[in-house]
């Protein structure tokens, strides 16, 4: 099932660490959009629901405790809905994203480059590869502080859908149909568990094959949100639904040019001159 849309923004967000440029962006939001929640967006593709004039969603993925100390304040002030996509496995633990931990263990330039080129490995490299870089560091263990059930909870209640980012956060399209089978059945049986929403997910990294979606179906999975820079217009497939990156320390006026469409037909242009360039 299509469904048919105007215009339709989404907006994806990581973390929140640059508070007072995040609260310029919601304050133009609220002054110049209608914020919904994907609640709505799903009784419109399900239902047939109408939505407002100027529709558009604010996402964050991951589950960065910078949203709920720093974003979740702004969003309660601004009375706006939000989605928060989880990594299951995290909720209530010290574990590590595991870029971040690649990038403790190889130091920050090395370790980014690194986590660019193991996107692209099957998932069970990228597990081997994560086994061996602990085991021949001499570093100590990395820890990380994520978010609690009763911080999420907090969330919830003051108007964020808390929502299904996989189990682990592997590359969808680089897993075997078992693998995702595993990290749907897990997710959604901790969301589930915990009174939070498992039928709406968002592709870590954006990434997803027909395979995945082929297991999101099976799985009930209502709605799917792509990471791929674009704005949603005409018909929508449920499954790929379109996000725009966005970062809180982005600047209003580039947030302005990217909501308006032109960013995503500039972007093209300016990584070909890039390139020139370095030739």
């Amino acid at each position: 099932m299509k469904n048919n849309i105007k215009s339709l923004c989404i907006l994806a967000y990581h973390t929140v660490r640059d508070s007072k440029n995040f609260e310029a962006h919601l304050s133009y939001l609220e002054e110049n959009y209608s914020v919904i929640s994907v609640e709505q967006l799903r009784q419109f593709i399900c239902n047939k629901t109408k939505l407002p004039k100027n529709p558009l969603i604010i996402t964050f993925d991951d589950g960065d405790l910078s949203v709920y100390e720093n974003a979740l304040p702004l969003l309660k002030k601004y009375r706006l809905p939000a989605t928060l996509f989880v990594v299951t496995d995290l909720i209530n633990s010290h574990k590590p994203f595991w870029w971040e931990e690649i990038e403790y263990y190889l130091g920050k330039e090395e370790g980014n480059k690194k986590v660019w080129e193991v996107k692209d490995w099957k998932n069970i490299e990228l597990e081997k590869f994560l086994l061996e870089l602990r085991k021949q560091s001499n570093k100590p263990a990395m820890r990380c502080q994520q978010l609690s059930t009763a911080q999420l909870k907090e969330m919830q209640a003051s108007g964020f859908t808390i929502a299904n980012h996989s189990h682990t956060h592997p590359m969808f399209n680089n897993c075997t149909r078992e693998e995702l089978e595993a990290e749907l059945k897990n997710s959604k049986g901790q969301l589930e568990e915990l009174g939070f929403t498992p039928d709406i997910f968002a592709y870590p990294n954006g990434n997803y094959s027909r395979l995945s979606e082929t297991v999101l179906e099976s799985h009930q999975i209502k709605v799917a949100f792509l990471f791929d820079h674009k704005i949603n217009r005409g018909k929508i497939n449920p499954l790929r639904i379109s996000r725009l990156a966005v970062n809180d320390h982005t600047p209003l006026w580039k947030l302005k040019l990217i909501l308006s469409g032109w960013h995503t037909k500039i972007l093209p242009i300016t990584r070909t001159l890039s390139k020139l360039r370095k030739k």
